[in-house]
């Protein structure tokens, strides 16, 4: 990984990492916008920022993704994200909304859901499939408002 990819994005400034970008906007939102594959070092990347944002907030962090220009999901990165190496990530997410998803890429994503709640089914942690990212802001915005910053057990 490099230097750069690990930075913790800013406020309101979009920083790259491999072809993508990410960025913070306080209190608790981080957003990516990916273009084309994730790597392996991709997904170590934004699970990094989401690590050290939940460390800089001292609480919990909500995701927004934006893969209207995504290409695949490599194999090494879907098992990046579901590693237990990355639990204390997991634990810190309480929302994530995912903006202009193909029907491939939906399937693939919930797949890839369904493998890291199953390695903690006692934590359920909304997410939506959305078509902008305005009706991502609505739909995190609304779990903020309505969580009492527990998790819900199924």
């Amino acid at each position: 990984m490099s230097g750069e990819g690990m930075r913790v994005p800013p406020s309101k400034r979009w920083e790259p990492f491999g072809t993508h970008l990410h960025r913070f906007e306080s209190p608790d939102l981080y957003i990516v916008r990916i273009r084309g594959n994730v790597l392996d070092d991709d997904m170590r990347t934004q699970i990094a920022a989401l690590r050290a944002l939940a460390e800089r907030t001292g609480g919990g962090i909500f995701w927004i993704a934006d893969v209207t220009e995504m290409g695949s999901l490599t194999p090494q990165a879907r098992r990046a994200a579901a590693a237990n190496e990355f639990a204390d990530v997991r634990n810190v997410l309480r929302g994530s909304a995912v903006v202009g998803a193909s029907f491939t890429t939906r399937v693939v994503a919930t797949l890839l859901i369904r493998a890291v709640r199953s390695l903690e089914p006692h934590k359920i942690r909304p997410v939506a499939f959305v078509e902008t990212e305005a009706e991502a802001r609505a739909f995190l915005e609304e779990y903020r408002r309505h969580r009492a910053g527990v998790s819900a057990a199924p």
